[in-house]
């Protein structure tokens, strides 16, 4: 039976090949040949052909067969990378995006057919938002503005709509319209903090706790910046208007970021104290909490039982003290303008990324995936091209504390427990019951994108009061590879096997930081530095630069974590048993299994930094014997260097 699965593939790949050779002696014989072909081989050789074809193609296409690899690898690898842009700038996207793209295309190719409720709540956000500024063809108004949409769609803007057509206000004419009884910038903060959008304070949660702490980041862009992010509002207007308004909300903020000095008069008893962990409550923050945690139906006594943390006391006083001693009129322009820019959501995208936990639960439900792949068969697939990884991680953090020292070898468990490792933590975090009940009869509108938006996001912050916390960018934790397992299944989905180890495959390794060596890292300084004495040449050898220790950090890094992908890469093509297909197709392209990831890899670096990577790349590959394996480096070529560094070093 296995003979026969590869000469069916053995066909398949031939029939690719002869397709790209002789198009129309492939069309001569279609017919006889469609006898012979199963319905199954047909679809595998379309799906073999366009992971193949569309990237090996380009591949090619990016690299510049004129220049030496073994001069510059870089420039060689990435020598027509702008020609390949200018020439079909719609399809030739920079490697580095490829995976990225794939996922919004899968995303967007199935976001309709989401079945979960949180699937569904995805899919009409995203709907809503790529609608946004349509007007029917019969409709003679034309599309409502970012600002009027706002108004209509969000209720607590909304009660004020007529008021807020004339925003933002000049100090005549919030006094002349009595607007200090009428707009609160207190509950408007608040409750837009309750919906997902802070602009004065951030108040986040984990299960049963609170914490609370000054923006990160609180916007305060120049003068210019202001006037131009205002420019559909205040169109028609005296044009000293924009600038008075800019200004204002510029002394503000800047005041809040402790850039300029607050009045002595305003600060004598409630600057916070050096060291001071507790939060002083005034009126005005007391008002602020009680419509913040009244917005998101708080009770009582979950206020009461929850842990309390307040996070740079001073910093939040110091903010609030500017706020205090600034006009309301002038807080609530500067609330109203940071709610108006965070909303302006102009890549649809996001939806996917702001909300991934429920998109992951939807594609872990396999609803949209079923088709292309069972999710058993994903799981043995992620356990294989991880193995070595998974071995050498379990082996490291069983050696980190001198009580895994005292277990014998016989008590390690000798398999491998990552599906059964992702599918406990997905039965836990994405848990689709629990989920439903956090989600459900949140009172969507429909054609209201922002206000679904907002609704959605405090459902999101409330949830988070009742969950653990998780940390999905932690490479030891289960929730970084059931991400990454996603991700890898959509990946297979769009590229070749050698992309993976390219790509996600050689990051696993980076960012896991299993292969620091501190000793091997200082010795390959040393080395390094002395090849640059020997080797540099600004003519002939530009590519032995000096180094600065940083860069030769991160090189050490990248040489041992790529050495190790490429391992990953070869063992998979040991026990892969149809290997000899990629092969077979990699040569025909002018490739090979020892080159194509050198060449995946250098391409994810194209015209990106380019001093700093093609540092790092060149140095790196030309310290590695399965460089000079694969191109075989005369003695006298830059790249091959009469003595290697960072050579079973760390081994």
């Amino acid at each position: 039976m296995h003979w026969k699965l590869q000469l069916a593939l053995l066909a398949i790949v031939i029939h690719i090949v002869r397709s790209q050779n002789d198009p129309e002696s492939v069309m001569d014989n279609t017919e006889g040949e469609a006898e012979a072909e199963t319905e199954s081989d047909i679809e595998s050789g379309q799906f073999f052909s366009h992971l193949y074809k569309s990237n090996l193609r380009q591949m090619v296409k990016i690299k510049n067969d004129s220049l030496d690899p073994c001069d510059d690898f870089y420039a060689h690898a990435c020598g027509n990378f702008d020609q390949a842009l200018e020439e079909d700038p719609e399809e030739s996207l920079p490697p580095y995006l490829y995976n990225k793209q794939d996922r919004m295309s899968f995303f967007a190719a199935q976001v309709a057919n989401f079945q979960t409720l949180p699937g569904r709540l995805i899919s009409q956000l995203y709907s809503e938002c790529r609608e946004r500024g349509q007007s029917n063809v019969f409709s003679v108004n034309p599309p409502a503005t970012h600002w009027e949409s706002l108004l209509a769609e969000i209720p607590f803007l909304a009660r004020h709509e007529m008021i807020l057509t004339d925003w933002p206000f000049l100090r005549h004419q919030w006094e002349r319209r009595h607007l200090n009884g009428q707009l609160n910038w207190i509950a408007l903060s608040a409750q837009l903090a309750a919906h997902g959008v802070p602009t004065l304070i951030h108040i986040y949660f984990a299960e049963e706790t609170i914490y609370v702490a000054p923006l990160e980041d609180l916007p305060c862009p120049s003068m210019e910046d202001f006037q131009a992010s205002m420019s559909d509002v205040l169109e028609g207007r005296h044009h000293h208007v924009s600038h008075i308004i800019s200004h204002e909300m510029r002394i503000l903020c800047r005041g809040m970021r402790g850039e300029l000095p607050l009045a002595r008069s305003l600060t004598r008893t409630t600057t916070a104290s050096p060291g001071q962990e507790q939060l002083l409550l005034d009126e005005n923050t007391m008002e602020y909490f009680q419509h913040f945690f009244g917005s998101l139906n708080f009770s009582k006594e979950q206020l009461e039982k929850a842990r309390k943390f307040p996070l740079d006391v001073e910093k939040i006083t110091m903010a609030w003290e500017v706020l205090r001693q600034t006009e309301p009129r002038i807080v609530y322009n500067y609330v109203l303008w940071q709610a108006k820019e965070h909303l302006r959501y102009p890549d649809c995208y996001r939806v996917s990324e702001e909300f991934e936990r429920l998109l992951h639960a939807e594609y872990w439900q396999w609803h949209v995936l079923s088709s292309h792949l069972s999710r058993d068969v994903a799981l043995a697939s992620y356990q294989l091209h991880t193995t070595r990884f998974q071995q050498r991680r379990r082996s490291s953090l069983s050696k980190r504390d001198w009580y895994g020292h005292l277990l014998p070898a016989s008590v390690e468990k000798k398999e491998l427990q990552v599906a059964r490792i992702l599918q406990a933590h997905a039965q836990h975090y994405l848990n689709i019951t629990e989920l439903n009940d956090s989600y459900r009869g949140l009172g969507f509108k429909a054609n209201s994108f922002h206000g679904n938006l907002l609704l959605l996001r405090r459902a999101q912050l409330r949830h988070s009061f009742e969950s653990v916390y998780v940390d999905e960018e932690d490479v030891n934790q289960p929730a970084y590879f059931l991400r990454h397992f996603l991700h890898f299944v959509l990946l297979s989905l769009h590229r070749p096997t050698y992309h993976y180890y390219a790509t996600q495959g050689l990051e696993l390794w980076r960012q896991s930081r299993l292969l620091l060596d501190t000793d091997g890292s200082y010795t390959a300084l040393d080395c390094l530095e002395r090849q640059s004495l020997q080797h540099f040449d600004a003519e002939s050898a530009p590519i032995y630069r000096p180094l600065s220790f940083h860069e030769i950090t991160e090189i050490f890094h990248f040489h041992r974590s790529f050495q190790t992908s490429l391992r990953d890469y070869r063992f998979w093509l040991q026990g892969e048993r149809f290997a000899f297909a990629e092969t077979f197709v990699l040569q025909y392209f002018g490739l090979d299994p020892q080159r194509v990831l050198f060449y995946a890899v250098a391409q994810q670096l194209c015209n990106r930094q380019t001093d700093i990577f093609a540092a790092q790349l060149n140095r790196g590959y030309m310290n590695m014997p399965e460089f000079q394996e694969a191109f075989k480096c005369r003695a006298d070529k830059p790249t091959n260097p009469s003595a290697r560094c960072m050579v079973n070093m760390c081994e």
